[in-house]
C-alpha cells in the first residue's frame, strides 16, 4: 500500500496551474515578425503550424509532470510491507522451514546451498521482533509427533539452525503448505509468515496441492520463498535396485540388478559398485561400470544368502571424484530378503495315495536342500488330512503357509468361506481336480465366492492327448526352472495329457501354461492379498504322465514355494507411509509389543505398542536409508528396506511461472519470490517493513525536465531555420 511520509507537501500540487496559466497566456499574445515581402507567407505550411502547436501541448503536459513528480518525491512516498506502514509493532507468528534434503548439498562458490539456507536463516531471525512467535522447522521432521518448532529464546533457535543437519527425508510441497496453514490456523496472531528456504528443486515444488492447503482468505498469511543456488550439481545416483528373484530357497542364487545414472553432460568411467550383504559370513561383489552422460547403466549382482530368515544387504556406489559426483546420499540403496526356514502346508487328498507323487517330489527337493554339516534338512513341515477331514481342519488355515488341496470332490459353504478368508488374507492355495470332482458344486460354492469365472467342462478322449504350447518363462514359479537359452527345449519335456478341466480366464487371472488345445493347464487367480494356482489335471497317471517328467517336482515345489511367500519384503521411501498388518506379521508371536532396530544405527531401538491397532504406519520410524527389522520375543518377523526418494536426484529447478502455477493456483494467495541473487537482508526488510519510493518520483521528475528542454530546443531551432529561409 502506498502511502506518504510527508503528506502536507503534497499541497504544493496547486503549482501545477503554474504552467497552464502560462500557457493560456501565451496563446492570447500576438507575434510580431518582420518580413520584406508578402510572398513568402506562402511558404508557411499548414502542417508546421501543426506541429510547433503539439510540441508547445508537450511542453505543457512535461512541465506539469514535472512538477508533480517533483512535489510527490519531496513527500516522501512509501510502500509499507505486510507488516503494515512502516513496519507495525504488531505480534506475527513466524513459521521458518528450512529445506533439509540432499539436493540442498551441491556447491556454489561460497559453499553449499544448505549452508547458504542456514545464513539466510539467521538473517531472518535478526528482523524479526521481540515478541514475535517463531517456529523452526526442518521440513524432514514436519507432522512427527512431539516436534512442535516453537522456539522462545532466541539462543537457542540460532543454536538449533546451526546444528541442523541434512536429512534422507523428503516431503511433498504439498504436505509443506498444509501443515503450514494448519500452524498459522491455530495461531491468534495479527500477521502470520512463512518462510521456506529451499534450492528451488522442481521435484521437490511441483505437484498437485489438496484443497486443505488453500489459504483463500488469508489476506494476512505471507508466503515467503527464499531460493538459494543456481547451479545444477553434478551427480551419479544410485537409482533403484530390483530383486529380480522373488522364489527364496535355501543355499539358491539370487539375482539382483540396480540401475546406476549419470546426470552429468559428460561421460564417467571406471565407477565401483559394490554389493554387501550381511550374514554371519558376509558377502562382498565389486563391479565396474562406464556411463555415458545423461543415461543410466544396469548392473546384476549373483549371490547365495547362506541364511534363513530375513536378512539385508545394500548396493553403493563408490563416490571417488566429488567434481563428477558431489552428492553422496543417493549413492546407496538397501534390500531385504526373506529365505523360508521351513514351510508349513497343509496336504489334503481324496484319499492317502492321491499326494504320493506330490511327497515324493518334495522330499526330493529336501535331498538337495543341505545344512553346513551336509545333514538333510527337513525344510516342508507337512501337515495331511483326508478330504472328509478338511470341514473340521478348515478352521485352522491360518496356521499355514500353503494349502494343497487333492483330488477334492465337492467343497461344502463352510469350506469354501473358510477357502475365501484365508486367501483373501494373504494365504496361498492349490487345487488339482479329479476325475469324479463336481464341477457344479466347484462352480457354485467355490468359484462363485471367490469371482473366478465358472468351468464349463472338461476336455479329453480316449487316445487324443494334447501338449504344452507355451510357458510363461518370466513368472516366478518358473524362475531358474529351466537353463538360460534352453527355454525352446522346454516343449520337450511337455506332459502328454489326456482328460482335464477347462480354466477360464479373468481380469483377476494369469495362465502360466497355455496347451496346444488352447486350453490354460496352469492358471492363478487372485483374491484379495492371496492367490490361488489351479492345475487342469490331478497329479497322478490317470489323465497325464505329468508326474513322470523332469519338469513335475521343480514346477511342485516351486508352486508351493510360491503360495508360502505370503509376506515379501516391501521396499519403503524414507518418511513416507509405510502400512503394515500386524495381524499379519505377528501372527504366531502373541505378543502386544514390536521392537523395530536399524542396521545402520543398531543401537536405535524403538517400540510400539499393538493393544489398540491392527494396521500401524511406520513413517516416522523411518527417517534414513537403513534396513530396517521388526522382531517380536527376540525373532524377527518383518524386514522394511527403507531408501531415498528418487525424485531427490533430479536437480531442475523451478521457475517462476511454474511458481505461479504451483503455489498460486492451488493456495489462493501471492508468494514473494526473494532470489539468491538479491540482497537477502533488503529484499526482506523490504517485503516485511516496506520502503521509500523518493528516488524513483525524483528521476521520473528529472526525466521530464529534460524531455521539454528536448522539445523547446527543436522548436527554437527550427523557428530559426525559418527566418533564415525567409531573410
Amino acid at each position: 500500500m502506498l502511502t506518504f511520509l510527508n503528506p502536507a507537501i503534497l499541497w504544493g500540487l496547486a503549482a501545477v496551474s503554474i504552467p497552464i496559466i502560462i500557457h493560456i497566456f501565451n496563446l492570447k499574445r500576438t507575434k510580431k515578425i518582420e518580413f520584406s515581402t508578402l510572398m513568402f507567407l506562402k511558404e508557411i505550411q499548414q502542417s508546421k503550424y501543426k506541429k510547433i502547436k503539439l510540441k508547445q501541448l508537450l511542453i505543457l503536459l512535461c512541465r506539469i509532470a514535472f512538477i508533480i513528480f517533483l512535489i510527490l518525491a519531496f513527500a516522501r512516498p512509501f510502500e509499507s510491507g505486510y507488516l503494515g506502514f512502516a513496519g507495525s509493532k504488531a505480534r506475527s507468528t513466524v513459521l521458518l522451514l528450512l529445506d533439509d534434503s540432499f539436493s540442498m548439498l551441491t556447491r556454489e562458490s561460497g559453499g553449499t546451498n544448505f549452508d547458504a539456507a542456514k545464513s539466510k536463516v539467521l538473517e531472518t531471525i535478526y528482523n524479526l521482533g521481540e515478541k514475535d512467535e517463531i517456529y523452526f522447522i526442518p521440513i524432514s521432521k514436519i507432522s512427527i509427533p512431539g516436534y512442535s518448532g516453537l522456539y522462545r529464546n532466541i539462543n537457542e533457535l540460532r543454536d538449533s539452525v546451526n546444528a541442523a543437519q541434512i536429512s534422507d527425508v523428503t516431503k511433498e510441497l504439498d504436505e509443506i503448505l498444509y501443515y503450514s496453514k494448519k500452524l498459522m490456523d491455530a495461531s491468534n496472531n495479527p500477521f502470520k509468515e512463512v518462510f521456506l528456504f529451499t534450492d528451488g528443486q522442481k521435484s521437490t515444488l511441483t505437484g498437485k496441492i489438496n484443497n486443505t492447503a488453500d489459504f483463500t482468505g488469508k489476506e494476512k498469511t505471507n508466503l515467503n520463498l527464499v531460493l538459494t543456488g543456481i547451479r545444477k550439481g553434478n551427480d551419479l545416483s544410485l537409482d533403484t535396485i530390483n530383486v529380480v528373484t522373488k522364489i527364496f530357497e535355501r543355499n539358491k542364487h539370487v539375482k539382483l540388478k540396480c540401475t546406476v545414472t549419470n546426470h552429468n553432460a559428460f561421460d564417467v568411467s571406471n565407477k565401483s559398485v559394490i554389493l554387501n550383504f550381511s550374514t554371519n559370513k558376509p558377502y562382498r561383489e565389486e563391479k565396474v561400470v562406464d556411463i555415458p552422460a545423461n543415461s543410466s547403466a544396469d548392473v546384476e549382482f549373483n549371490f547365495i544368502p547362506n541364511v534363513t530368515g530375513y536378512a539385508g544387504g545394500s548396493i553403493e556406489l563408490q563416490q571417488s571424484d566429488i567434481s563428477e559426483d558431489e552428492i553422496a546420499n543417493d549413492n546407496k540403496k538397501y534390500f531385504a530378503i526373506n529365505v523360508p526356514e521351513k514351510v508349513k502346508m497343509l496336504l489334503v487328498a481324496g484319499v492317502p495315495s492321491d499326494a504320493e507323487f506330490i511327497r515324493l517330489a518334495l522330499s526330493s527337493s529336501e535331498e538337495m536342500m543341505r545344512d553346513s554339516t551336509n545333514n538333510k534338512i527337513n525344510f516342508f513341515d507337512i501337515t495331511q488330512i483326508q478330504a472328509n477331514e478338511f470341514e473340521s481342519a478348515s478352521g485352522t488355515l491360518k496356521n499355514y503357509q500353503s494349502v494343497v488341496i487333492v483330488n477334492k470332490n465337492t467343497f461344502s459353504n463352510n469350506e469354501t468361506d473358510r477357502l475365501l478368508d484365508y486367501i483373501q488374507s494373504g494365504g496361498g492355495v492349490i487345487i488339482y481336480p479329479a476325475d469324479n470332482s463336481s464341477i457344479q458344486n466347484y462352480n457354485e460354492t467355490m468359484l462363485r465366492k471367490l469371482d473366478i469365472p465358472f468351468i464349463n467342462s472338461g476336455f479329453g478322449s480316449e487316445g487324443v492327448q494334447t501338449k504344452f504350447e507355451r510357458i510363461d518363462y518370466e513368472h516366478p514359479v518358473f524362475e531358474g526352472i529351466f537353463k538360460y537359452g534352453s527355454e525352446k527345449n522346454a516343449m520337450q519335456e511337455s506332459p502328454a495329457i489326456y482328460r482335464g478341466w477347462n480354466l477360464s480366464p479373468a481380469n483377476n487371472s494369469i495362465s502360466l501354461v497355455k496347451m496346444t488345445n488352447g486350453n490354460s493347464f496352469l492358471t492363478e487367480y487372485r483374491s484379495g492379498k492371496g492367490k490361488l494356482l489351479f492345475y487342469a489335471v490331478s497329479p497322478d497317471m490317470r489323465n497325464s504322465n505329468f508326474p513322470s517328467v523332469n519338469l513335475f517336482s521343480p514346477l511342485t515345489v516351486r508352486s508351493i514355494m510360491y503360495l508360502a511367500n505370503n509376506n515379501p519384503v516391501k521396499e519403503a521411501v524414507n518418511g513416507k507411509d509405510y502400512l503394515i498388518d500386524i495381524n499379519l506379521v505377528n501372527e504366531k508371536q502373541n505378543t502386544d509389543t514390536i521392537n523395530i532396530r536399524s542396521t545402520v544405527r543398531p543401537g536405535n531401538v524403538n517400540t510400539f505398542s499393538l493393544s489398540e491397532y491392527s494396521t500401524v504406519n511406520l513413517k516416522n520410524y523411518l527417517n534414513y536409508s537403513s534396513n530396517y527389522f521388526l522382531s517380536a520375543n527376540s525373532k524377527d518377523i518383518l524386514a522394511v528396506p527403507s531408501n531415498f526418494d528418487k525424485k531427490e536426484t533430479f536437480f531442475d529447478r523451478i521457475t517462476d511461472d511454474e511458481i505461479k502455477n504451483e503455489f498460486v493456483s492451488y493456495t489462493g494467495i501471492n508468494v514473494n519470490i526473494i532470489k539468491p541473487a538479491d540482497n537477502y537482508m533488503a529484499s526482506l526488510q523490504n517485503l516485511r517493513n516496506g520502503k521509500e519510493l523518493w528516488q524513483f518520483f525524483l528521476i521520473l521528475a528529472l526525466l521530464f525536465v529534460a524531455a521539454e528542454y528536448a522539445i523547446s530546443r527543436s522548436i527554437y531551432f527550427g523557428d530559426k531555420n525559418h527566418k533564415s529561409t525567409v531573410k
